[in-house]
């Protein structure tokens, strides 16, 4: 596995107060080999060699960068915590044979072997990004494909495994923390508007959903180019990002959300037991303190890192539990270190 080294959430990001992070995804299928579903395991195979060989090929500039993990290897608590990250999806830990993540050591930078298609580059930047994630995984699909084939048809652009995903294979999202909206009940509004322009905005299902954390992210790849996706993205998100600094700005003339920010940083600080769903919720409530001027730290990127750590196999991994100890104590005690100067 990994040394330690500073995750790409770590660092500050534009429009942090709302956009949580950038998620580019480009899948592609290499030619001459069946779909993931019709394949067999000499072609799973056949797919990560492929792949390992290019990446490790020193005349590509890619030597070194990667790390290989295959999952075939791991216990179940090291693939959850992949799941737990936001590297791969729950789905893909379900059968673990023939598949694998080649990851950069700040883990900003992914590539997911034979999961919906063979392969899928993954770049996450803090903040919004789209320009910068985007252009890093367009560059490294670019250096692949000097020694891979991929699957391209003239009308119907890279060929996916799921229809929908046509044409760029890509899918461009952002990870917006709505607090207020969500409090004053306009985020299904907000949605239902954003369904009619091809924007989809739900709950995120990774555990940052559980801290008002939504995925704003493009639904339409075929017909359309990779750059006007982003465009179309970005403004849609500027748009909820207005709606969601006014919605503050009507909690920070009201005592009751200073009160209720002050009372989440002081149960972080001091709790003995944190369930999981619990903590989440302290979280969004000090990131909403921060974003409101109620205390200057501590800042967005150390809450992105406490809300990774904090998650259930991610802190099993980590934090020890002496004999008899839960994780729900342990999660407290995690918080009442990294809180206790703060």
């Amino acid at each position: 596995m990994m040394s330690e080294a500073k995750k790409w959430y770590e660092y500050p990001g534009e429009e942090q107060d709302v956009v949580v992070s950038t998620h580019i995804y480009l899948s592609r299928n290499i030619e001459g080999i069946p779909f993931v579903r019709r394949m067999r395991s000499a072609e799973q195979k056949q797919v990560i060699e492929a792949v390992l060989s290019t990446v490790e090929d020193g005349h590509l500039s890619l030597g070194g960068l990667f790390s290989f993990c295959s999952f075939k290897e791991i216990d179940k608590a090291q693939a959850i915590s992949f799941v737990e990250k936001g590297l791969v999806t729950p789905e893909y830990i379900v059968r673990r044979d023939g598949k694998g993540v080649l990851l950069t050591q700040d883990e900003s930078l992914s590539i997911v072997l034979n999961g919906e298609d063979h392969l899928q580059i993954h770049t996450s930047r803090p903040g919004l990004d789209l320009e910068g994630a985007y252009s890093s995984a367009d560059k490294l699909e670019r250096i692949l494909s000097k020694e891979l084939s991929f699957s391209f048809h003239d009308t119907f652009g890279y060929l996916t495994q799921n229809p929908a995903d046509l044409g760029t294979g890509m899918h461009a999202s952002l990870l917006l923390h709505l607090p207020a909206l969500a409090g004053n009940g306009a985020v299904p509004r907000v949605a239902s508007g954003l369904s009619r322009l091809g924007i989809d905005l739900r709950e995120s299902m990774e555990p940052e959903g559980k801290a008002f954390v939504y995925r704003l992210t493009n639904r339409v790849s075929l017909g359309i180019s990779e750059q006007e996706a982003l465009f179309n993205l970005r403004s849609m998100a500027l748009q909820v990002i207005t709606q969601e600094r006014a919605a503050r700005k009507t909690l920070s003339r009201q005592i009751e959300a200073e009160d209720k920010a002050f009372r989440s940083k002081g149960i972080l600080a001091s709790a003995r037991l944190l369930p999981q769903n619990e903590c989440m919720e302290l979280l969004s409530d000090l990131r909403l303190g921060v974003s409101q001027g109620f205390y200057s730290s501590p800042g967005y990127e150390e809450i992105a890192t406490w809300i990774t750590e904090v998650q259930p196999a991610t802190l099993s991994l980590t934090a020890e539990p002496k004999e008899g100890e839960t994780l729900d104590q342990c999660r407290a005690a995690y918080m009442r270190s990294h809180l206790e100067n703060v």
